[in-house]
């Protein structure tokens, strides 16, 4: 196989154009970007390229060095000659390449894929769980009609008590349960938060917990903090006679017009 190297930032690979070569990286390092995000770093000893043995035959991501590197080109007319030589060999590295791809086409795709659902998040602190289960076991009709999320305990309380099957769960609120339903929010993954919450006693993760419901204003979500309220917001969302345009939020359009003129600026 001959050796290729390449300078500091140099594209290796880039995505679309036709994959008629494997590469061995003996020195150096490489990113694999996608759309604009980093999704793997590669080291010595990484093979990429795998593309070769797909039956697209074309590349889907670009490899770009991060230092001055060196490769081994395994292309087609390498692999026509190991075929020639020992054809038990070349078909196994085929099959073994094959499923690289499979494997790292698998990881993009869920990388990638946006998750459409709108889940109804559901949380309560300690002293407020039992609240919450009983208004979920009395409302559960309602309850059943969105997927759900919940932070640890919770769901698991939910699960025995209520008999709810969450769509998904995260970590308690404290290890950052709270965070995590704010990336959801934050990638239109929730239409309304139930989150009881017990205003007499102090909590660890107070700043976990504010951020949460500073989201919920930022993406002007639904966001119920006791039982009253959160008959209010139920009744709301399983309103299927409800046909109130969504008020768009003026604060997060000028925050991004600001972002973007940022980015430009930094660009020019």
């Amino acid at each position: 196989m001959p050796l290729h190297s390449y300078r500091e930032n140099e594209t290796i690979l880039a995505k679309g154009e036709p994959a008629s070569s494997l590469m061995f990286l003996i020195s150096g390092s490489v990113n694999i970007h996608l759309n604009d995000h980093l999704i793997a770093k590669l080291t010595q000893g990484a093979v990429f390229g795998e593309g070769m043995f797909s039956n697209q035959g074309k590349r889907i991501a670009d490899a770009v060095t991060v230092e001055p590197t060196d490769v081994l080109l395994f292309d087609l007319t390498t692999y026509e000659s190991l075929l020639r030589q020992n054809s038990k060999v070349a078909l196994k590295c085929k099959l073994i390449f094959e499923k690289l791809y499979k494997q790292n086409s698998l990881a993009n795709e869920y990388f990638f894929t946006k998750d459409p659902a709108k889940y109804l998040a559901l949380v309560a602190h300690n002293e407020m769980k039992k609240s919450l289960v009983s208004f979920v076991q009395s409302h559960v009709k309602k309850i059943n009609m969105f997927p759900l999320v919940a932070t640890g305990t919770t769901g698991e309380l939910l699960y025995k008590e209520a008999k709810i099957v969450l769509t998904k769960k995260v970590k308690s609120g404290p290890l950052g349960g709270d965070q995590a339903i704010g990336q959801m929010i934050s990638t239109d993954n929730v239409c309304g938060v139930i989150f009881f919450r017990d205003p007499l006693s102090s909590h660890p993760h107070h700043a976990d917990i504010e951020a949460l419901g500073r989201l919920c204003d930022v993406y002007q979500i639904p966001l119920a903090t006791n039982p009253a309220t959160a008959l209010a917001v139920l009744n709301y969302l399983t309103d299927t006679e409800r046909y109130e345009p969504t008020i768009d939020n003026s604060l997060l359009d000028d925050y991004s017009q600001q972002q973007a003129q940022v980015v430009q600026g930094e660009s020019t």
